[in-house]
């Protein structure tokens, strides 16, 4: 038996009473477990696209048990954070599939459902988040000095060394965080692009921007 911490990514109707789901852990990467009884009502809570959960399956890839790590506060998202749900799941579908010991995308993804949770602004961690997945899957975008200072319009150098650097930056400048992210949506949409992945709905709709 094997005990993760996973996102679930897709959930979809197995059979006549169970489910099929795609989940993604840094330590297994992408899996796709089958649920049996899934469907039943004291399950199927459990298994909802975009939750964090910790996850038990077996060599067999049947799902043993799943119980929530945080829990969305549903009822009070707005379609821009719902959307988001989407963005990510969709992305980690499309975008990871190996074990990577040294991804953040798991606690990124927490850190994103906890500003969701407190319905503060989190268009930084999204950004972060976006960033991790696409190092993760190896098509991180360069970084270095030259493009940050054309992005932001530094005049002196800027120390931004690494993700984490980035995102300290991007809290303190709403105005920076909208820069950013439209650079965003051309590396991502140049990406899956290349992949030959269609995006079902626009990046513009994951948030809100004012």
């Amino acid at each position: 038996m094997y005990k993760t911490e996973a996102i679930i990514t897709k959930v979809e109707n197995f059979k006549e009473n169970h489910l099929s789901i795609s989940v993604y852990s840094s330590e297994y990467g992408q899996k796709s477990l089958v649920v049996f009884g899934g469907k039943s009502k004291k399950k199927n809570s459990t298994y909802v696209k975009g939750s964090l959960n910790n996850i038990e399956f077996d060599n067999n890839n049947v799902c043993l048990s799943s119980t929530s790590i945080n829990k969305f506060k549903w009822f009070l998202f707005s379609k821009y954070e719902l959307k988001t749900i989407d963005y990510f799941c969709f992305l980690i579908n499309k975008l990871l599939f190996l074990t990577d010991q040294n991804s953040n995308v798991v606690s990124y993804y927490l850190l994103l459902i906890s500003k969701l949770n407190e319905r503060s602004n989190y268009l930084p961690e999204l950004l972060l988040l976006e960033l991790e997945i696409l190092k993760a899957s190896g098509y991180q975008p360069d970084l270095n000095e030259s493009v940050l200072k054309k992005i932001f319009n530094f005049h002196e150098k800027s120390n931004l060394k690494t993700y984490e650097h980035i995102y300290e930056h991007l809290k303190d400048n709403k105005d920076h965080q909208l820069v950013f992210f439209d650079f965003m949506s051309r590396i991502v949409n140049r990406v899956l692009i290349n992949l030959n992945i269609n995006l079902p709905f626009s990046r513009d709709e994951i948030t809100r921007k004012i």
